[in-house]
């Protein structure tokens, strides 16, 4: 078992209360342990009753509203989405945007071995840590983080169109080594970089496909609730951002 009680028993259930009852966070409240197989380190989250500060506090899987239909915020990502929100707090704690960066890098790993091991799909696991990876790299890796992810979306959009114009001449799908040559570019990163921009041009499309069903249903909500009295804004279900707090990654 990869996670386990604090006294090294096999983690049967994750304990999680919901704070406040109609909120989108919780607080762990009983520690949990994970072993790391590849590099042997033992982590352990600790309960909220015994941490301060934004510790032992999750919204598990970080994933934007809109995109829940694909993957979902909680399941058997959770146990990994919460030890991922807890090393992403002791990173940002660090105060050293250097140190943060390597320890995120090696933390992200730990959080895709650990999906890996709840037996989440390969596709999904690979996706949610790119993902996160990217966050990662924007927020601390300064300008080239802004240059991987900005490379990464541009990347997506050639992949698209030589698909597209393939149609009508096959010979345009040689335009899809270009980002994949690109990515090589990025030395340790370039894995990340290949999984970022194929994944952003293939799920893209479908996520505007899921959106123009998804913003339709959205405004009728919003229209029901202003002839009726209701908060409009209160449709649109934030999960990074606690209302008057910082950002929790």
């Amino acid at each position: 078992m990869p996670f386990l009680t604090d006294d090294d028993g096999p983690l049967d259930e994750l304990l999680l209360a919901e704070r406040p009852a109609d909120g989108y966070r919780f607080e762990l409240r009983a520690p949990i342990v994970y072993l790391d197989p590849v590099s042997g380190r033992r982590y352990r989250v600790p309960a909220r009753a015994e941490a301060s500060g934004a510790h032992a506090v999750t919204d598990l899987a970080s994933v934007p509203t809109p995109l829940w239909g694909f993957i979902a915020s909680y399941g058997r990502q959770s146990a990994p989405a919460v030890l991922h929100d807890e090393q992403s707090i002791v990173a940002a704690e660090l105060g050293d945007r250097a140190a943060a960066l390597a320890q995120r890098r090696e933390d992200d790993r730990v959080f895709r071995t650990a999906l890996r091991e709840q037996r989440v799909p390969l596709l999904r696991s690979w996706l949610m840590w790119a993902w996160v990876s990217a966050d990662r790299e924007r927020a601390y890796g300064g300008l080239l983080g802004w240059l991987l992810v900005v490379q990464a979306v541009v990347g997506a959009l050639v992949v698209l169109a030589a698909s597209v114009v393939a149609f009508w001449n096959p010979a345009w799908l040689a335009l899809v080594l270009v980002p994949a040559l690109a990515a090589a570019l990025w030395a340790r990163l370039a894995s990340l970089q290949l999984v970022l921009t194929f994944s952003l041009a293939i799920v893209g499309p479908l996520f505007l496909v899921h959106v123009a069903a998804l913003v339709p249903f959205r405004l009728l909500e919003a229209l029901v609730e202003l002839v009726s009295g209701g908060d409009p804004g209160g449709v649109l279900r934030p999960t990074v951002r606690p209302p008057g707090g910082p950002v929790v990654e």
